[in-house]
């Protein structure tokens, strides 16, 4: 068993397994690592640093020697021989916590240099909607203001951004610290500023249901927002990664590498589509190696029909240490389905007249100077196929959910699909880099892209000297096979719906080529998986007679792929 935290007024140990440690409250202590780390960075790089007054420690026995200690599993500070606690936490919640141009400010995120205006506007989106979700965690202006970029293709981009005046990690130590005792409090109650989630059992009982800490792991979850990782889900949920935690010392080194760069590494739409991006820059930083890659822990916030008033937890995913196929697949998906910069086009005034020479992004805020309005369209189906590969399941197991169910698009609900049928290119070359585990996933989606382009062929002889119907029955043909396909129940149903299409179409290549590998994709076992690969074809069939999207009342001007 471990030993007993030591807290004494000359210093204070935090051990990684001390009694009660949970995920959360060690990622709190690596984000306080981090935060020592920023410190230290600064004052190698200023060392003029150490000289100042609202310097946690200060004075330092010497610019090299912080009076902390991070070690593996534990982290130790040291408060001096006329030893002032109280001081020296002020400090270090001053550098810790800070505001800066209306938006949270947390060095121990950052490294070296922070990020950008734009995506420290999106952390503060993910964190109101987590940690500071409720109103009486932050002071948030009542007006919102826009936050434009410049997105690149002369492109901008508008945030509304509600500026921070305070928040309660700031107030923090009033609730550590006993001024009338001169020393720390005997227990803290935790709520969800310090660890989303934890609330009080039952109102009625409130002194028995309460959730109280010992000032040691208080402190640690007071840094959980800095170690662990907030982002927004299209302003209405949001993500909380907590990283697995086994090396302080070396969480303290890579952990700025988690914390997004850019305005589209900021567009996530799921928990393993969170935590996989994130993995995917710890791979990429070079500041660890592929097998010590950390787990993490991925918890979804959002509105429950039983709790509006607060965001509850609705999804939690653990993904395992370490990389592998299954990482190498979601970069695969990453790049080939990545965030997009939509940009709208000018609203004219009646028929005939001349445009409009501004035009409003979707966050209502103009772009002037000739520059295009645009926001960001991430993708439908990233997010399964992260789900999936978090799981180590199939990238497109699920696949016919999608082609079926609808989302919340302002006051109406729309099919998902129809923004599936902009990421055709990308499907198509998902299907061609994926990993597969038999030859015959590749195959089946080769011979449903036969069968419908024999098929297109077939009307288009049929409609010749007539477009208006020759695209009636493309868009007919369609919206045959994918309810044929999407409705299927049992194994039968889904067997014939596709005998019916190849049927339908004539003999193919892939078919009198590829029929032995076929076969086991439409055993009983598996014809789910077989269903939705299936879709998938259908899905991303790019031909020249392809169905276009539903709703062409928006420019995709680029992919940003890399």
């Amino acid at each position: 068993m471990a030993k007993p935290v030591k807290t004494t007024l000359a210093e204070l140990v935090l051990r990684l397994d001390a009694p009660g440690m949970t995920p959360i409250h060690r990622a709190g202590l690596g984000g306080l690592a981090s935060t020592l780390a920023s410190i230290g960075r600064a004052a190698r790089a200023r060392p003029s640093l150490v000289s100042a007054a609202d310097t946690p420690g200060h004075p330092w026995p010497n610019t090299s020697t912080p009076p902390w200690q991070v070690d593996a599993h534990q982290i130790t500070l040291r408060f001096g021989d006329r030893p002032n606690p109280r001081e020296f936490l002020r400090r270090l919640f001053a550098h810790s916590f800070q505001i800066r141009d209306g938006i949270i400010f947390l060095p121990g995120q950052y490294g070296p240099s922070p990020p950008p205006p734009e995506v420290r506007a999106f952390l503060q989106e993910g964190l109101t909607l987590t940690f500071l979700q409720h109103g009486k965690s932050r002071g948030l202006a009542k007006e919102s203001r826009p936050l434009e970029y410049d997105a690149g293709e002369q492109t901008v981009i508008s945030l509304n951004l509600k500026p921070c005046s305070w928040f309660q990690h700031q107030r923090f130590l009033d609730r550590l610290w006993d001024d009338k005792k001169d020393s720390f409090y005997q227990s803290v109650e935790i709520a969800g500023p310090l660890n989303p989630g934890a609330v009080v059992r039952h109102v009625a009982f409130t002194s028995a249901t309460r959730i109280e800490e010992p000032p040691e792991n208080a402190l640690a979850l007071c840094f959980a927002m800095v170690g662990c990782l907030a982002l927004p889900i299209r302003h209405s949920a949001g993500i909380v990664l907590i990283p697995e935690i086994r090396d302080l010392a070396a969480f303290a080194r890579y952990r700025p590498a988690m914390t997004p760069r850019r305005a589209m590494d900021c567009l996530v739409a799921g928990a393993g589509d969170a935590a996989l991006q994130a993995q995917v820059r710890l791979r990429a930083s070079g500041l660890i190696d592929l097998a010590d890659l950390p787990g993490c822990h991925a918890i979804r916030f959002g509105t429950l029909p039983w709790s509006k008033q607060q965001k509850s937890r609705t999804d939690v995913l653990r993904i395992a240490p370490g990389g592998g196929r299954w990482l190498e697949d979601f970069e695969v998906a990453l790049l080939e389905l990545a965030p997009r910069i939509v940009s709208l086009k000018p609203v004219t005034a009646g028929a005939g007249e001349k445009t409009k020479p501004e035009s409003r992004t979707k966050g209502g805020a103009r772009a002037g100077g000739g520059r295009a309005a645009a926001f960001w369209s991430d993708s439908a189906v990233r997010p399964l196929v992260a789900d999936n590969l978090a799981r180590r399941l199939p990238w497109y197991r699920g696949f016919s959910r999608l082609m079926t169910a609808t989302e919340d698009q302002g006051n109406q609900k729309k099919p998902i699909r129809d923004r599936i049928a902009r990421e055709k290119r990308g499907l198509n070359a998902m299907i061609k880099k994926m990993t597969t585990d038999q030859p015959g996933e590749a195959r089946l989606v080769e011979a449903v892209h036969a069968a419908l382009r024999c098929r297109y062929g077939q009307i288009a002889g049929e409609n010749r000297g007539n477009p208006i119907a020759m695209k009636r029955r493309f868009g007919a043909e369609y919206d045959r096979w994918r309810l044929a396909f999407a409705g299927a129940k049992t194994a039968d149903q889904f067997r014939g719906a596709l005998a019916d299409m190849f049927s339908r179409a004539g003999p193919t290549q892939v078919l009198q080529d590829s029929w032995q590998e076929l076969l086991p994709m439409l055993a009983e076992g598996g014809w789910q998986l077989s269903r939705d690969l299936a879709l998938v074809g259908l899905a991303s069939y790019a031909g020249a007679e392809a169905p276009p999207p539903a709703d062409d009342s928006q420019t995709d001007i680029t992919t940003n792929k890399e």
